[in-house]
């Protein structure tokens, strides 16, 4: 390994871990998750990759997110080498649980320089033996580089991260420059031109592996017989749009059960953009704009807008934009 893949040394403490991430685009936090928290976590993420197999629902692939995927059943006696249990905020208490830890808040607020943050996605990763390598790539690929990054990749090692396990590869200090050059082929799809070296990011079961969006990193190959599960906590800048629809995505009865503090983590918070605009007498709301039910009126026809308890007047919809900068008109 040349001298210029060197990774940082793994760390617990808070003030070295946005060092790290400063200097090499990357850290790891050792014991961010430890005892019953992280015992909860990785039990429900594995119960729920197993029914999800089992009623054949199960986002499966090769290789991994970037490669071909399906929904299905695993075929008889050979389990693929990649499999992704999306939207886990719908998916156990234990999820929502852990996106209030208290270490996100400074991770994020330090990464963003202070911009307004919230969720992007939230996925459960299974690797077994056969994984194949995804292309080398930043987070914020499809975009101009920024000088502040977009994203900030939080994977949560639900069990030990060994190279043969097929451990995400980075790039150490790749923030600072550009992207990594990529091509695409009908056969291949996606691929680099030119061989990129990455290093393996080894690390205990309770750590996680923070990267920024603009670090160059990938999924390994497994050659072990061991499984690798992880769990991927994606946050974002408030102007970008989300990797996942949440407010789309979040199942009713999740909505419901959380409070205004979690609805704001998973982006129902209007600052200014993500505003969402009421599609239902009992649809969500951003938890600090409330928008009346409005449908299509009709001079004599039937529908009828609702005004909602709890909806904001004028005076605090006024104020409400002179707190972003905006005129209320």
């Amino acid at each position: 390994m040349s001298s210029a893949l060197q990774l940082p040394t793994p760390t617990r403490s808070l003030e070295q871990g946005l060092r790290d991430l400063d200097e090499y685009g990357l850290c790891v936090h050792e014991a961010f998750v430890e005892g019953e928290q992280l015992k909860a976590l990785r039990e429900r993420l594995i119960e729920q990759a197993e029914l999800e197999c089992e009623y054949g629902v199960a986002l499966l692939s090769g290789q991994s997110r970037g490669g071909k995927t399906w929904y299905g059943h695993p075929e008889p006696g050979a389990m693929p080498g990649w499999q992704g249990i999306a939207g886990l905020y719908n998916k156990g208490r234990a999820f929502i649980d852990y996106l209030k830890h208290p270490l996100f808040a400074a991770y994020n607020q330090h990464v963003f320089r202070k911009a307004s943050w919230h969720l992007s996605a939230m996925t459960g990763l299974v690797v077994r033996r056969g994984a194949e390598p995804m292309v080398v790539h930043v987070d914020q690929q499809f975009m101009p580089r920024t000088e502040v990054p977009t994203y900030l990749n939080c994977m949560l090692c639900l069990s030990e991260f060994e190279e043969v396990m097929g451990a995400t590869r980075v790039v150490p200090r790749s923030h600072l420059g550009g992207y990594p050059p990529q091509a695409f082929s009908a056969e291949r799809g996606a691929y680099n031109p030119q061989p990129i070296e990455t290093v393996a990011v080894e690390a205990p079961a309770g750590s996680v592996i923070f990267f920024e969006s603009r670090t160059w990193h990938q999924s390994g190959i497994s050659t072990s017989d061991k499984t690798r599960y992880s769990l991927t906590t994606l946050w974002q800048q408030s102007w970008v749009k989300p990797m996942d629809n949440i407010a789309l995505n979040l199942q009713r009865d999740v909505y419901a059960s959380l409070s205004e503090d979690e609805l704001a983590l998973l982006g129902f918070k209007a600052e200014p953009s993500g505003r969402i605009e009421c599609n239902g007498p009992d649809g969500v709301q951003n938890t600090n704009r409330k928008t009346p039910y409005v449908p299509e009126l009709r001079r004599g026809g039937t529908a009828r807008p609702v005004a909602l308890d709890g909806m904001g007047d004028r005076k605090s919809a006024d104020d409400e934009a002179k707190a972003m900068g905006l005129k209320a008109r």
